[in-house]
């Protein structure tokens, strides 16, 4: 069986679910049972049954087993990469990204357990990878133009050639504005299951120039080591927290004058393209929170993104 190499849990649980959907009924554990006040399961409930049920019988699975997927979840887009990866710095680059949105003092050890949780995934994951190459065994690399996915791909190719491993790999990349029939997908962990088995057809075998290109652009983004690395016009490029910060500056021109951090964060992901995770985008918020850009407009909340903040606009101007 082929190694499918993903770079986040949700695509790892995408892929799970596009390994079986389809295979014998459609289980009871999909089907939704919430009933309304008098007992019964809702009319657009049980059509929404039915549309799952017809789904995946018309279904083709992709095959394998769960112990085939290495999820990787490096969070290359963003923070120092200029060590060995994994390791300890750039494990405290992890753990300092989450706990800017959950510090312990408002949260507890939630910051931990969660840096914690993606570190010993990643080693026992890497350990699989190790032993996939010792095994010659097939690889498959499931990614997009997402930050997330393509910073992970030149992770991985230049990890396979650092292994000197150049045999039996291959690649499905996910085109921009992939359409599903339904929406416009622009990253694996956007794809439903029943759609995975339709985009082996773009799975591409990859050659050891190729592999030892990618290579030496990773090496490329650890020289350079900027903060952000981000797809810009086809390209991987490093870039300064200044580019994110613009962006934000833009959107805040189109703000209230008091908002929760959430409405901000879900209006730059939403217009930017840039397919960043909120926790980034948090990170270059709080900073002008700290920098007085931003000012509290109340305590800070558990939920931090609930937090109401304010500014003058005329200082955006």
């Amino acid at each position: 069986m082929k190694k499918e190499i993903v770079f986040g849990p949700s695509v790892q649980g995408s892929l799970r679910m596009a390994q079986i959907t389809g295979v014998g009924s459609f289980p009871k554990s999909l089907v939704c049972d919430i009933k309304d006040k008098n007992g019964i399961v809702p009319d657009d409930i049980q059509k929404l049954n039915k549309e799952n049920e017809e789904k995946w019988n018309n279904s083709r699975p992709i095959g394998g087993n769960a112990k085939d997927i290495i999820c990787l979840e490096m969070l290359l887009e963003y923070g120092d990469i200029s060590r060995k990866i994994p390791g300890k710095k750039r494990n405290q680059a992890i753990y300092e990204l989450i706990s800017t949105m959950y510090p312990e003092q408002r949260n507890g050890d939630i910051a931990k357990e969660w840096a914690s949780g993606i570190i010993t995934n990643n080693n026992k994951n890497l350990k699989l990878l190790k032993d996939a190459i010792s095994n010659k065994e097939e690889i498959r690399v499931w990614y997009s133009s997402s930050p997330s996915e393509i910073n992970g791909f030149y992770w991985l190719m230049n990890y396979l050639d650092e292994n000197k491993y150049y045999e039996n790999i291959s690649a499905v990349f996910l085109p921009p504005d992939y359409w599903t029939g339904t929406y416009y997908c622009c990253a694996w962990g956007q794809m439903p299951p029943e759609k995975w088995y339709e985009t082996l057809s773009l799975e591409k075998a990859i050659a050891e120039d190729q592999i030892k290109q990618c290579s030496e652009k990773w090496k490329e983004l650890q020289r350079e080591n900027h903060m952000l690395r981000l797809m810009i016009s086809g390209n991987v490029v490093s870039l300064q927290e200044v580019f994110l910060d613009a962006i934000i500056r833009d959107t805040l021109r189109k703000m209230p004058e008091t908002f929760k951090i959430a409405r901000l964060i879900g209006e730059v992901m939403g217009t930017s393209g840039l397919m960043l995770s909120d926790l980034i985008v948090f990170s270059r918020v709080n900073s002008m929170i700290q920098n007085g850009e931003l000012v509290l407009a109340e305590d800070w909340q558990e939920q931090t993104m609930s937090t109401q903040v304010r500014h003058k606009k005329e200082g955006f101007l």
